[in-house]
């Protein structure tokens, strides 16, 4: 018997499926599993239907290397990462377009209308998005781009956020910090300066959860 017709035939026994069984599931002939098992074949190009009907990875049946499993991770250093969220369709409320020293004014919809949505995975049920139209924000964020907007989730120093003003402006800055009543925050296009605003003068100051690519726009 060759090393791949053992592993073959452990895996079958372990699920306790048959010949027959093997190649109605997999649509690979009765014929050449026999081949497969007896040894009287070392290899097979169908062997990646037969790994997919046993649920094992072909490299791990054909040659015995890598995980046994998909979804298994050798690497001792290696950790599964959190579960996203369920993906929802966020809706896209206005455009946040480059004025005067590098801000941006928003573009307000009428009431219950938008301009389509963005797919993605939030957990925040008043999630928005806004586009963005202008270069002031390059290289981080591009022009016809979106960002999502995580109204729910408290920012911290370092976050990305969109602040909207009593003035009228609406500005993506990086938050420094909060000090004295006052918000200072660093301009994602580092030829622009920081800017510091009064609390009091600050209508919103909501977290950026993601900055998305146009394509993912669902007119």
């Amino acid at each position: 018997m060759t090393e791949l017709s053992k592993r073959l035939q452990s895996e079958m026994d372990l699920q306790g499926i048959k010949q027959d069984e093997l190649a109605m599931k997999s649509g690979v002939s009765q014929a050449t599993i026999h081949k497969l098992t007896s040894g009287k074949a070392r290899e097979s190009r169908k062997i990646s239907k037969i790994a997919d009907a046993l649920g094992v990875n072909t490299d791990w049946l054909a040659l015995g290397k890598g995980a046994k499993h998909p979804n298994k991770i050798n690497e001792s250093n290696a950790e599964y990462g959190p579960t996203l969220a369920p993906s929802r369709l966020v809706p896209i409320v206005g455009n946040a377009q480059l004025g005067d020293n590098g801000h941006w004014t928003e573009i307000d919809y009428p009431t219950g209308h938008g301009d389509g949505y963005i797919n993605y995975p939030t957990k925040d049920n008043n999630a928005y998005a806004i586009r963005c139209v202008g270069d002031s924000m390059k290289p981080r964020i591009k022009n016809g781009e979106f960002v999502i907007v995580e109204p729910n989730t408290s920012p911290i120093p370092g976050d990305e956020v969109l602040v909207k003003s009593t003035d009228g402006r609406v500005m993506v800055k990086t938050l420094l910090y909060i000090r004295d009543d006052r918000v200072q925050l660093q301009s994602v296009n580092e030829a622009h300066p920081s800017i510091a605003v009064e609390k009091k003068d600050i209508i919103i100051l909501h977290t950026v959860a993601a900055i998305v690519k146009s394509p993912h726009w669902i007119k």
